[in-house]
């Protein structure tokens, strides 16, 4: 990607994320996003498909940066408290997200950078993995996506109640955890 196409899209991520944080994705519109971006509509749309996906590529973004950072960490808790910190961050764009619960393009892209991260933890140490799962590829997929799934529906939980503790989150989200990925 070219450097303007990098600043029409950084831009086009910074005007949805403000422009969700005001009011609900579902009322956003892409005029809307290229008046707050300073873009055309022919650039919006090289860039996304609608404010939803967009929305979906700016939080993707970040969260992405996140999971990077799991080789560094000691714990998954930290990569947990990592996360719910961004997602405290953006509560009001989290919340103008969800009706009642998150966007399907937004839950997608959460659900599979946190299916990504758990990958790469179980990479990372493989001695947690049970021993009905390891070396079973399908048997590793389904245990992600479910790790995954409820994460994420305990993250709307936790945005919907409007509680701003990340460490009681991260708690009650290890404890609802299998406890093999907290080894």
């Amino acid at each position: 990607m070219d450097a303007r196409a990098r600043r029409s899209r950084e831009s086009l991520r910074r005007a949805v994320i403000a422009l969700s944080g005001r009011m609900p994705i579902a009322t956003v519109t892409a005029s809307a996003i290229c008046l707050e971006a300073g873009v055309t509509r022919d650039t919006f749309y090289r860039h996304a498909a609608n404010p939803e996906d967009l929305l979906a590529d700016a939080l993707s973004a970040e969260i992405d940066e996140i999971m990077a950072r799991l080789p560094d960490v000691d714990a998954i808790g930290d990569a947990e408290r990592a996360l719910l910190t961004h997602v405290l961050a953006c509560a009001d764009v989290y919340r103008g997200a969800m009706n009642p619960i998150l966007a399907a393009p937004v839950r997608a892209v959460i659900e599979g950078s946190i299916r990504s991260g758990l990958l790469v933890w179980a990479e990372l140490h493989p001695h947690i993995v049970p021993v009905d799962i390891a070396g079973d590829a399908s048997a590793m997929r389904i245990a992600v996506s479910y790790a995954a799934a409820g994460t994420v529906g305990a993250i709307e939980e936790w945005v919907r109640s409007g509680d701003s503790d990340v460490e009681s989150a991260v708690r009650m989200i290890l404890a609802a955890s299998p406890e093999w990925w907290l080894r």
